[in-house]
């Protein structure tokens, strides 16, 4: 059984590494990609910088040789069990989705193609490991834009069956489950790494230490496929949306140059004066600025629509045009509200006086079935 690496992937052509990777073995090379996650994992590099991405460019090409050897050396079958699997052999399972790792942080392709590349990887690894009953995950498979098969949903096995609302609690309880099993898992790596690392190592603590880590990178690549799925999908849109503006070049630059009409003019500043003397007098003291009295400012605002002069109020300006209507105005207002509150103090009394009415006909607990006697 083949691992990660797509037939129709560029990536299976002979790459131009150095001579120091062409005399590498599997297990150096191995040793190499698994060095080059751990720094790529824990670095505060940038990841657009060219150092990081020329390193990014290594790991990739050491994945793939390392990829190339396994599967020339068909070290794994789909009629075998993990059981059967040696334990020098076991970590090479986890080159498909180290590949998919590395891929997914690549900035030198289109964000599409990194995207898909990286899902190919993971779906690759999800199959392999399923095939020998690592997981217990329902894989539902569809046929990709390219024929070849791709992942479409990961669900447990003894996944619900029902409405909406449990399928939606089972997936949200198997989260849950998964988040708590990376962070057993985890922890457990960070205990048995520092025995691996030892020169002599016991084959069960080695054996233990990666089929721990094909269980922790099983979760991770689960996530990884939603994840990649959601952003191929918005990758989709975006492109769409940006076909569909460019196709209606023309009109788009219509409702722009619009939209550009239809903004407001920038405020300049004027100054306000009482009337025509001061008008005069301001005017010709700062002839670069506009003066207005408060009339003129007042029927402009009037044409432009900011103002109506049928709104209710007093203002300077009714004051102004007319003191005697306006003080009648405000006596016949300050009439109508004394009035109102009278009307109401009515109302006010008179439902105090059948609160109390109705209190001296009902003792206190009447209705209240524990209070009978």
């Amino acid at each position: 059984m083949a691992c990660a690496l797509p037939e129709n992937d560029s990536s299976r052509q002979p790459v131009d590494g150095t001579d120091e990777q062409d005399c590498m073995t599997l297990p150096e090379c191995f040793d190499k990609v698994f060095k080059m996650h751990q720094y790529f994992d824990k670095t505060d590099d940038s990841s657009s910088s060219d150092i990081f991405q020329g390193k990014l460019r290594q790991a990739i090409e050491s994945t793939q040789r390392a990829i190339r050897m396994v599967n020339d050396l068909d070290l794994f079958s789909r009629n075998e069990d993990i059981e059967e699997v040696a334990t020098n052999e076991v970590k090479y399972m986890l080159l498909s989705a180290y590949l998919g790792y590395f891929t997914g942080l690549n900035t030198h392709m289109s964000r599409a193609d990194a995207v898909m590349k990286s899902k190919m990887c993971y779906t690759d690894y999800l199959k392999l490991i399923k095939t020998y009953g690592i997981i217990e995950y329902d894989i539902s498979l569809s046929e990709g834009d390219d024929g070849d098969e791709d992942i479409e949903n990961v669900v447990p096995s003894n996944r619900i069956r029902g409405s909406d609302v449990n399928v939606m609690s089972a997936q949200r309880n198997n989260k849950i489950q998964r988040f708590k099993e990376k962070k057993e898992m985890e922890r457990k790596i960070a205990e048995l790494q520092p025995q691996v690392e030892k020169e002599h190592v016991d084959d069960e603590v080695k054996r233990e230490f990666y089929l721990t880590q094909i269980r922790h990178w099983a979760n991770q690549a689960i996530d990884e496929v939603d994840s990649c799925n959601l952003e191929l999908q918005m990758l989709k849109h975006r492109q769409e949306m940006a076909a569909s503006c460019g196709g209606n070049g023309a009109s788009g630059n219509h409702s722009n140059n619009q939209n550009l009409g239809n903004k407001a003019k920038p405020f300049r500043p004027f100054i306000l004066t009482k009337n025509n003397l001061q008008k005069q007098v301001f005017g010709a003291g700062y002839p670069a600025i506009p003066t207005m009295t408060v009339d003129e400012f007042y029927q402009q605002k009037l044409k432009e629509g900011h103002l109506s002069e049928s709104v209710q109020g007093h203002s300077m300006q009714s004051w102004a045009a007319d003191p005697e209507k306006d003080a009648q105005d405000r006596e016949r207002e300050a009439a109508e509200k004394e009035d109102k509150e009278q009307r109401e103090d009515e109302e006010a009394l008179q439902r105090a006086r059948a609160m109390d009415e109705w209190k001296d006909d009902h003792r206190r607990g009447d209705g209240n079935r524990y209070n009978k006697g």
